[in-house]
């Protein structure tokens, strides 16, 4: 597998996947926590985004 196809599957696994939790923070949460919750989701994806960046750096081309 090429490292652009990676780098989209892997874009498009986290979004899919932040999309979820903010579904899952809409229903689950109580309402005064929906704002932490979402503050978490967006939170969760920027730090496995960021640490999927750094691992396909690492892979030669």
């Amino acid at each position: 597998m090429s490292k652009k196809s990676m780098e989209i599957c892997l874009s498009c696994g986290l979004v899919f996947l932040m999309i979820a939790l903010m579904i899952m923070v809409q229903i689950a949460a109580p309402e005064p926590l929906r704002p932490a919750g979402f503050a978490l989701a967006v939170l969760a994806f920027m730090l496995l985004m960021g640490g999927a960046g750094f691992s396909l750096m690492k892979i030669e081309s």
